[in-house]
C-alpha cells in the first residue's frame, strides 16, 4: 500500500508515513497538538474530496433539493409560509449554501465526537437559519417558534435524507468520513513498527479477463499499480476443482484435499455439504483447520467462506453461526444500525436492481447468447452482493486497518456473482470489477493515514468461463438423462440450481443475528426471506444423488456406502456409463475400476489415467496438460463420487458446458476458470514462478508475513 522502497510518491498523493511527525508526539503543548489535530483532518478532507464534476452536480442538485425540501416543509407544516417561486428559489440557495458550510464545519470541528452531537448543533443551526430568513426575508413568514423548531426538524430530516441521494455514488465521500473519525480516535497513539499485509481476493476473475480489463482502461486502480511499476502481475494455476471453498480452504488454511466441490453428498452420514450454507461451512473448516491458519495471528476474515483460524471474523460463513465479541458487536452495531448508512445502501441497492432489470431486458433484446433469464430474484441478489456486501466489507476492512491488524482478508464477491448470471465478460460484470476496483482505491488512500503500514495483496480464487447450460443446450438438466438411462423404478435427485451467490443473503442474515438487542430478531425474519435451498431431506431417500459444480458434477450411487467400482456400477446398471459417456455434452467421465485405477471414458476412448495419458491425447488437449493429474487427485478423494463428469469443452469458442443452471461457470476443467492470478507489490517476489494449487499461495502469504513482522518498520 506504501511506495515501494527508493520511490517517491506521485504528484498530488499523500506521502504514506510518518510525515506528521508532531500530531503522534503528546508532550507537545495543547495549541500544538490542536493545530496539528486540524492541519491533519484538513489534508483528510482534501485528500478524499470530491471531483470537480462531483462537486458541480451535488452544488446543482444541493439547490434543487433545498427548493424541493422547502416546498414540502411549506406544504406539511401550517406555521411555515413561503409566498411565490422567487421567494422559494432564494431560500432554497441559501438553504443549499448554509447546510453545505455548516456541515462542512461542524463534521470538521466536532470529528472526534461523537457524530450525534455535530447533528445536533446542526439542528439547532437550521433552527437558527429559519428565524432569520423569517426576519430577513420577504415572502418567508414563521408563525411562531414551535413552528421554526419543527420547521428545522423536518427540514434536517428531508435534507439529510435527500443529501444522501445526491452523494449516493461518491464513494470517496463516504468512507473519507469513516477515515476521518478513525484517525480522530487514534490521534496522538504511537505507529506500528511492522507493516502490515492486505489480501484482497476478488472471487472469479481469471487473468485472461483482467489482462482484458487493463487493455480497455477499465480498472483504473490495478492499472496504475502495474503500469508505474509498484506492482507485478502473475498467473497461478488453480487445481481441479476450482471453486471458493476448495481455494480459500488451500489459501487460508493451507490444506483442500477432501473439498469435491462446491457441493458433494457424502453416503456413509447421507448428509449433503453445501459451502455457503452456515453449519456445512463449519464443517469444512473443522476438517481442514489445524489452528495454523494464515489469518491465527491476530488476524482478521471478512466476508469469506473459511476464517483462516482469524480471532476476528465479520460476514464469514464458517463462523456466522458464533456469537459475536463486544468488540465485533461495536463495529457491526456502528455499520448496520447508522441511520444514514442505510440509506445510503437502500437509495443504492435500488439503483443496481433497476439498472439490472434494464440490462437484462436490453440483453433479451439483443439476443445475446448464451444468456439466461435474470429475474426480480437475481436483481435484489445482485444488489445485496454487489452493493451492500461490497460496502459493507471496506467499511469492516478499513476499521481493521484502522486497530491495526496485521493481517487481514477480505473477498468481493460481485463479479463473480454477476458473471455467473450474465457471463464473465459481459459489460454487467465489468462493471462490478470496476466498483470493486474502486473499493481497493478507497482501501489504498485510507491505508495512507493507519497507525500501520500495509502492503497490498489482491489475487483471484479461479476463473470462469461462459457457455450454455447443459439444460439449455440438451432440453434436460444432467439428472433427467441420468434417470432415463436407468429403470422406471429408480428415483435420481440433482443439484442443478444455482445456490452459489444466494448464500449471501443467509450470510447477512446470520451476521445480524450475531448481535445483541434487535439483531437476532431482525436475522430470522431476513432468513425465512432468504430462505434455505439445497436438496434438504429428500437426498437420503434417493438412489442416485448428482452433485454439480459448473461442469463438473458428482454421481453418487446409494445402495453402497462405499465407492462404487466401474464392475459393480455396470452390474447395478447395465449400460449407464457408454450411455453418458456417449453424450455430447459430457466431454469425459472418470470412474474407478476393481484393481483401484483411475478411468476416463469418452465417446471414442477409454484410458487408464493411472498409467498415464498417450501421446497427443485429447483429453489433455481439451482440458490441458494437468487434466490427468487433476483427475487422479479428485478421485482419490473419499467423498468423490462414484462417477465423476466434466462437461463438454469447446477449445474453438473457449465454451464450457456447465451442469448448473448457469452461463458462466467454474468448478470443472476447460478454459479459463483454473487460470486465476496475484498481484503483489514488486518489492515481494514470489518464490515459485508458477504456483501450482491454492496450498502454493498459503506458503507463499505466510513467508510474506513473517517477512513483514521481522521489517522493523518502513
Amino acid at each position: 500500500m506504501t511506495p515501494a522502497k527508493g520511490k517517491t510518491p506521485a504528484k498530488g498523493k499523500a506521502p504514506a508515513k510518518g510525515k506528521t511527525p508532531a500530531a503522534g508526539d503528546k508532550s507537545l503543548p495543547l495549541i500544538r497538538r490542536v493545530i496539528a489535530f486540524y492541519r491533519l483532518q484538513a489534508r483528510l478532507t482534501w485528500e478524499w474530496r470530491p471531483t470537480r464534476l462531483a462537486i458541480l452536480r451535488r452544488a446543482v442538485l444541493s439547490f434543487v433539493g433545498a427548493c424541493l425540501v422547502l416546498a414540502a416543509t411549506d406544504a406539511l407544516l401550517p406555521g411555515l409560509s413561503i409566498d411565490g417561486p422567487g421567494a422559494l428559489l432564494l431560500a432554497g440557495l441559501l438553504l443549499a449554501t448554509l447546510d453545505r458550510c455548516s456541515d462542512v464545519v461542524l463534521h470538521w470541528l466536532l470529528v472526534a465526537w461523537p457524530i450525534f452531537i455535530a447533528q445536533t448543533v446542526g439542528l439547532v443551526v437550521q433552527f437558527v437559519a429559519i428565524v432569520v430568513l423569517a426576519d430577513a426575508m420577504p415572502g418567508v413568514a414563521v408563525n411562531g417558534l414551535m413552528a421554526a423548531v419543527w420547521g428545522a426538524v423536518l427540514i434536517t430530516l428531508l435534507n439529510s435524507l435527500f443529501a444522501e441521494v445526491v452523494s449516493v455514488s461518491d464513494d470517496d465521500s463516504y468512507y473519507g468520513v469513516l477515515v476521518r473519525r478513525l484517525v480522530a480516535r487514534d490521534f496522538g497513539r504511537a505507529s506500528e513498527p511492522n507493516p502490515g499485509l492486505l489480501v484482497v481476493q476478488i472471487d472469479g476473475l481469471s487473468l485472461p479477463v483482467l489482462h482484458q480489463a487493463l487493455r480497455s482502461g477499465r480498472v483504473p486502480v490495478l492499472g496504475r499499480l502495474v503500469r508505474e511499476g509498484e506492482a507485478t502481475l502473475h498467473p497461478w494455476i488453480a487445481l481441479l476443482p476450482p471453486t471458493t471453498p476448495a481455494s480459500q480452504a488451500g489459501i487460508l488454511h493451507g490444506h483442500n484435499d477432501g473439498i469435491a466441490g462446491f457441493r458433494w453428498y457424502e453416503k456413509a452420514s447421507k448428509r449433503l455439504l453445501v459451502a455457503n450454507h452456515p453449519d456445512d461451512a463449519a464443517e469444512i473448516e473443522s476438517r481442514i483447520s489445524n489452528g495454523k491458519g494464515l489469518l491465527a495471528d491476530d488476524g482478521a476474515s471478512v466476508g469469506n467462506l473459511v476464517s483462516g483460524d482469524a480471532p476476528r471474523s465479520y460476514l464469514t460463513m464458517a463462523t456466522i453461526a458464533e456469537k459475536a465479541s463486544p468488540d465485533d458487536e461495536r463495529r457491526m452495531r456502528g455499520l448496520f444500525v447508522t441511520t444514514v448508512d442505510y440509506i445510503r445502501l437502500l437509495v443504492l441497492m435500488f439503483g443496481e436492481m433497476a439498472k439490472e432489470l434494464y440490462q437484462a431486458e436490453r440483453q433479451r433484446a439483443r439476443s445475446v447468447e448464451p444468456r439466461m433469464r435474470r429475474d426480480l430474484h437475481f436483481a435484489v441478489e445482485r444488489a445485496v452482493t454487489n452493493i451492500a456486501l461490497r460496502t459493507v466489507s471496506t467499511a469492516l476492512v478499513i476499521e481493521e486497518m484502522a486497530c491495526s491488524a496485521p493481517i487481514i482478508y477480505v473477498d468481493y464477491t460481485g463479479y463473480d456473482a454477476i458473471s455467473h448470471h450474465c457471463g464473465p465478460e459481459r459489460e454487467e460484470a465489468i462493471d462490478a470489477l470496476d466498483g470493486i476496483d474502486r473499493a481497493i482505491g478507497s482501501l489504498i488512500k485510507a491505508a495512507r493515514h493507519t497507525r500501520r503500514s500495509y502492503r497490498l495483496v489482491v489475487l483471484s480464487d479461479h476463473g470462469q468461463c461462459l457457455g450454455a447450460t447443459f439444460q439449455q443446450q440438451y432440453g434436460l438438466p444432467l439428472e433427467a438423462v441420468i434417470a432415463a438411462l436407468l429403470p422406471a423404478t429408480t428415483t435420481v435427485v440433482g443439484t442443478t440450481d444455482s445456490v452459489e451467490s444466494a448464500g449471501i443473503g443467509r450470510r447477512i442474515a446470520a451476521e445480524f443475528g450475531r448481535g445483541s438487542s434487535m439483531g437476532p430478531l431482525l436475522a430470522g425474519r431476513l432468513r425465512r426471506a432468504v430462505g434455505h435451498p439445497g436438496l434438504g431431506a429428500a437426498a437420503p431417500l434417493a438412489d442416485v444423488v448428482v452433485c454439480s459444480s459448473g461442469n463438473l458434477a458428482h454421481v453418487y450411487f446409494t445402495a453402497e456406502s462405499d465407492k462404487m467400482t466401474r464392475e459393480a456400477i455396470e452390474k447395478l446398471y447395465p449400460g449407464l456409463i457408454q450411455g453418458l459417456a456417449n453424450h455430447p455434452g459430457i466431454g469425459a467421465l472418470v470412474v474407478r475400476s476393481e484393481a483401484g485405477h483411475a478411468l476416463v471414458a469418452g465417446p471414442h476412448r477409454r484410458l487408464d489415467l493411472t498409467a498415464g495419458l498417450p501421446d497427443g491425447s485429447d483429453l489433455a488437449a481439451d482440458y490441458g496438460p494437468r487434466a490427468a493429474e487433476n483427475l487422479i487427485r479428485l478421485e482419490g478423494f473419499p467423498n468423490a463420487g462414484d462417477l465423476i463428469l466434466l462437461g463438454a469443452f469447446d477449445r474453438a469458442s473457449g465454451h464450457v458446458t456447465g451442469f448448473e443452471e448457469l452461463i458462466g461457470s467454474h468448478g470443472g476443467l476447460g478454459g479459463w476458470q483454473t487460470e486465476p492470478f496475484i498481484l503483489c507489490p514488486a518489492t515481494m517476489k514470489l518464490d515459485e514462478d508458477l504456483p501450482v494449487g491454492a496450498p502454493a499461495l498459503y506458503r507463499q502469504l505466510v513467508a510474506w508475513r513473517t517477512q513483514l513482522s521481522g521489517e522493523g518498520g518502513d
